[in-house]
């Protein structure tokens, strides 16, 4: 629970993190060399420093004999590992206000742009899967061999386990992207008195009951007839020709429609 709620936190620092220490090393650089007359600052390669060939000692004998190093690049100079690693920062810092206001409950996405996200994904993943296909059979290069992929992100990796890495990632995508196409936002039943406008109505039940809601209810028979005024006199007219005592004037049974029944006592009307 404590991590859930530290997500978009952890997210945001290891973004920031991640951009900071790409762009410092190549537009400043981590490394710098004292030269006889100046001090030259260099950029690292990630690659190279992973890797553990590169110690403080054997770049400073290249440099003073050759002025370079196989561990470092001179300042500005963007590799396919800097991207990547400028990327992952990226995306983690974006990911952290989007991640805390779902958990606040203050993001909430349509079903038009979701759909729409949805296909995004669609796109993206047949696009990973047909190059790695691609790939895999040689058609991305003109001797039909697969990519040197150790030249395109400067790490020593076999063009096998890229082009799989690529077609799983493709085929995760299409998954969910194909899942979230085919699904159906669920239809809520609505009773009729609620369609009808009258959901706020309370019966006499829920009007008397403990714990009673205030925006919902069934309309009793008892609700309905004097909603419907079955039991009143047919106007003002003939309250007032009531003779008293010994007569009693009142209105057609509709239940019946003046026959008698149990509703009006088998009279026929309501008095």
């Amino acid at each position: 629970m404590l991590m859930t709620k530290a997500k978009p936190l952890i997210l945001a620092v290891i973004g920031v993190l991640l951009l900071s220490f790409v762009i410092y090393n190549v537009e400043v650089g981590l490394y710098y060399f004292q030269y006889p007359n100046e001090l030259v600052h260099y950029k690292m390669e990630l690659t190279e420093i992973f890797s553990g060939s590169c110690d403080r000692e054997a770049i400073n004998e290249e440099l003073s004999a050759h002025r370079s190093s196989h561990c470092l690049s001179p300042i500005g100079t963007y590799h396919a590992i800097d991207i990547v690693v400028a990327g992952l920062g990226f995306i983690s810092s974006i990911s952290a206000p989007l991640v805390a206001l779902k958990q606040a409950g203050r993001l909430r996405m349509s079903g038009v742009w979701s759909k729409n996200l949805a296909r995004l994904r669609l796109l993206l993943g047949t696009s990973l899967v047909s190059v790695g296909v691609a790939d895999a059979i040689g058609i991305l290069t003109s001797s039909g061999n697969p990519l040197n992929w150790e030249e395109v992100l400067g790490v020593p990796v076999p063009a096998f386990m890229i082009q799989i890495t690529i077609i799983l990632l493709g085929i995760l995508l299409i998954k969910k992207a194909t899942k979230r196409l085919k699904s159906k936002k669920k239809k809520k039943f609505a009773e009729p008195w609620q369609m009808a406008g009258s959901g706020n109505f309370r019966g006499s039940l829920e009007k008397t009951g403990k714990g009673a809601k205030k925006d919902t209810g069934v309309m009793t028979v008892g609700d309905l007839r004097s909603a419907l005024s079955l039991d009143q006199y047919e106007d003002i007219f003939q309250l007032g020709t009531s003779a008293g005592d010994d007569m009693s004037v009142g209105r057609q049974c509709h239940y019946c429609n003046g026959q008698g029944c149990s509703q009006c006592n088998f009279l026929g009307e309501f008095l």
